[in-house]
């Protein structure tokens, strides 16, 4: 198993290497209109369509348990205000479970600014390890996984920026739900 995460971790580092000099850029042209006028580049400026990646640490509190987590999402930066990707992440609490989970992950930024507020939708599979056999237990080792937050984007450079962000966290295996909330910091390029 430490393999294999090992494997992984080592794939995201060399895609989020790779994905960091790939920029798409799309240049503004002169258009011809229908009355033979040409219009001008800022009329029809298209964004720069990039690959993005965001590395997140923070914490989520779930079931009266609280969990250390590490995210890393790599996905495609549409516009100045919406990213599309997939994110993979490891959470693990102090008696040693941990969870490794894998999300679709959306984010709306509501301005072009320095700092803009966003928010998110994550979900996806949760797979607990290392949980303790117990009577009681409440939810199955597989489990589906959705995050739905809000926070802020603070933009350091054109192609770096920092977040916070928080909010509800849900567990569920289709019988029994836990809720919970999450809050975590990261670095976007």
């Amino acid at each position: 198993m430490k393999r294999e995460f090992l494997v992984a971790v080592m794939a995201l580092f060399s895609m989020t290497a790779f994905a960091n000099g790939n920029d798409v850029s799309i240049e503004p042209t002169n258009v011809t209109v229908e009355n033979n006028s040409e219009a001008t580049a800022e009329e029809f400026y298209e964004y720069d369509r990039r690959f993005s990646a965001i590395t997140e640490v923070g914490t989520a509190f779930a079931g009266n348990q609280a969990y250390f987590n590490l995210y890393q999402a790599i996905g495609m930066r549409i516009n100045p205000y919406f990213f599309i990707g997939q994110g993979v992440g490891i959470q693990v609490s102090n008696n040693r479970i941990y969870q490794m989970h894998t999300t679709a992950d959306f984010r709306a930024y509501v301005l072009d600014k320095k700092v803009t507020p966003m928010f998110i939708v994550q979900a996806g599979i949760n797979k607990v390890g290392n949980a303790p056999e117990t009577e009681t237990k409440q939810l199955k080792d597989l489990q589906l996984m959705m995050n739905a937050g809000t926070g802020i984007l603070i933009k350091a450079k054109p192609n770096a920026s920092f977040t916070i962000n928080g909010g509800y966290t849900l567990y569920s295996d289709f019988k029994q739900n836990i809720h919970g909330g999450f809050v975590k910091v990261g670095y976007v390029f």
